[in-house]
């Protein structure tokens, strides 16, 4: 290599050099731009999140009544017992226990007393609502009998809502089927009126 070749490599190399160095980061107007598009981005999909949530929240929560639901069905047939759900709309939750008495107990008085077994106890988060408990005779408290049929022929359905005017229910048919539906409030008088 002659010494000219050299020269014009060095050259070449530092011209290189510069032009990245020169073209390298961000100028301090393309980051504000940057900045203010994340900005009303994050003002634009803010409040849409904030509706959703309450939503998911509903949707849970009666997916997960509903499956409780069936647990019941399951362990009285499993157990060869009366299991009762007994609905606190007050207090929006519901408990799940085996109505055999255990050994302090009444069995087959539909109210957890003395040591019966709870299966489960829950209360529903602060966006679900435990709109109304109705089921045959004015009662709160459905369940299952050792075949899997409705305690004491008692059918009927449990509404969950929230503010978003979207409701859910389940049914409790008298074969002890179980059916989840949605609704929507379309009139917006606090009553779900078109299900599916």
């Amino acid at each position: 290599m002659n010494m000219n070749s050299e020269k014009k490599f060095n050259i070449s190399y530092l011209t290189l050099l510069r032009r990245f160095h020169d073209e390298q980061g961000f100028s301090l107007v393309e980051l504000m731009i940057v900045i203010g598009i994340i900005g009303i981005l994050t003002l634009v999909v803010v409040p849409s999140f904030s509706l959703l949530v309450p939503n998911y929240k509903l949707k849970a929560a009666a997916r997960d009544l509903y499956s409780n639901f069936q647990k019941a069905k399951i362990t009285a047939i499993k157990t060869n017992n009366d299991v009762v759900i007994s609905f606190n709309v007050a207090a929006n939750s519901y408990m799940i226990f085996i109505d055999d008495g255990g050994t302090t107990g009444t069995a087959g008085d539909d109210t957890q007393n003395g040591d019966e077994f709870i299966l489960m106890n829950i209360t529903f988060p602060d966006e679900v609502i435990l709109d109304s408990a109705n089921f045959s005779f004015g009662s709160t408290t459905p369940g299952f009998t050792p075949k899997g049929l409705p305690l004491r022929s008692r059918i009927g359905n449990v509404q969950l809502r929230n503010t978003n005017n979207r409701w859910y229910r389940i049914t409790l048919s008298l074969a002890g089927g179980l059916r989840l539906q949605i609704g929507t409030d379309s009139n917006s008088d606090g009553v779900g009126d078109s299900w599916s």
